[in-house]
């Protein structure tokens, strides 16, 4: 069978090409996409701007698309649990199985680890089809559409954002960054028991959506100090928990500067290159926690049954969709200063 696909190979060479379809191994599934999230990640990569080529981390060629929804086509011999024709959603990692920390169902920590789309490349849902291992797939119920599925591991993302941060009740949480994850972490930092969400960006249009979403205030810090602003809503006291979900290493020394003693800044985001003239000390003397954040399979099942239940509703962010043979022009266009766009999908 052969298949359409976007493959890179090297920064700012996409190709849009027909390829083989991939494999399918007796423990896996394949999967015919449906919509595909494009991620600043992959801008980074694509633009030759993450640190991840200099790392020598990325090997091409590859396939981006971690964020994606689609329908088993085909299952390995192995296979229990899903079945042909099923609504899935899968993981941003694939594990070798095998190792000590697989075995103990630490996926994320594999020793072997490959991550979807981006280092050390499994190949993603740029493509017509993916295949992916049993343990790392999801079923997608049907209330859910599959373009509201492609927003699955972004929130996700958010949510263990939220979960590294450890709310306690009674929290002022600030929230830096108006993408997917940013906004995706506001319900459910405010589940969490916060006195107070507070979501900062630069767009109104995307702070009014994280108020939708549940935030108290919003701040928008081409027209407000940051600062001050936090020190206003927080009576002086600052932030107990920071989500840096921006990028935007500025805004990650601010996270710094806005934060109570003991405060934890949950880092959920690659700033692509080394981070300079972070106040340290204030860190130390103050006693605050800055926690690196990636992803969690554990997460994705909390947020499918959110949106099944239907009390949030995350379709908001999707503000483009275009079609797969458009993703170059889609990667470009992500790195403009859009004041109306949160997250774009490539239809497969």
């Amino acid at each position: 069978m052969k298949m359409m696909a976007q493959r890179l190979y090297g920064p700012k060479d996409l190709r849009w090409m027909e390829i083989d379809v991939p494999q399918l191994m007796e423990n896996d599934v394949l999967i015919k996409v449906k919509y595909c999230g494009v991620c600043g990640t992959d801008q980074s990569i694509y633009s030759g701007e993450s640190s991840f080529w200099e790392d020598g981390l990325i090997h091409t060629p590859m396939t981006f698309g971690h964020e994606y929804s689609g329908i088993i086509s085909k299952v390995g011999k192995n296979v229990s649990s899903f079945k042909i024709g099923d609504r899935v959603v899968s993981d941003t990692i694939v594990s070798c199985g095998v190792c000590e920390q697989c075995k103990q169902g630490n996926f994320f920590s594999c020793l072997n680890l490959k991550a979807v789309g981006t280092i050390n490349a499994h190949d993603g849902g740029y493509a017509e089809y993916t295949i992916m291992p049993e343990r790392h797939v999801f079923s997608l119920p049907d209330n859910i559409t599959f373009e509201q599925g492609a927003l699955v591991e972004p929130v996700a993302t958010g949510l263990w954002a939220v979960k590294m941060g450890n709310i306690k009740i009674g929290d002022n949480v600030i929230i830096i960054g108006t993408g997917a994850i940013g906004l995706g972490a506001v319900p459910f930092a405010v589940l969490s028991g916060a006195r107070k969400v507070i979501i900062v960006g630069r767009k109104d249009f995307k702070l009014e959506i994280g108020k939708k979403f549940g935030a108290d205030d919003a701040i928008n810090t081409t027209k407000e100090d940051l600062y001050e602003r936090v020190m206003e809503l927080t009576s002086g006291k600052g932030a107990d928990v920071v989500i840096e979900a921006s990028g935007s290493l500025d805004m990650l020394k601010e996270a710094i500067r806005i934060s109570n003693n003991d405060a934890r800044i949950s880092c959920v985001a690659f700033y692509e290159k080394p981070v300079e003239k972070l106040n340290l000390d204030s860190m130390i003397i103050r006693n605050i926690s800055l926690l690196p954040v990636a992803g969690c399979h554990k997460m994705m099942t909390v947020v499918i049954k959110m949106m099944e239940s239907g009390k949030v509703d995350f379709t908001p962010m999707i503000t483009k969709i275009v079609p797969l043979k458009d993703a170059e022009k889609a990667l470009i266009d992500l790195k403009a200063n859009s004041a109306e766009r949160i997250k774009t999908l490539l239809k497969i």
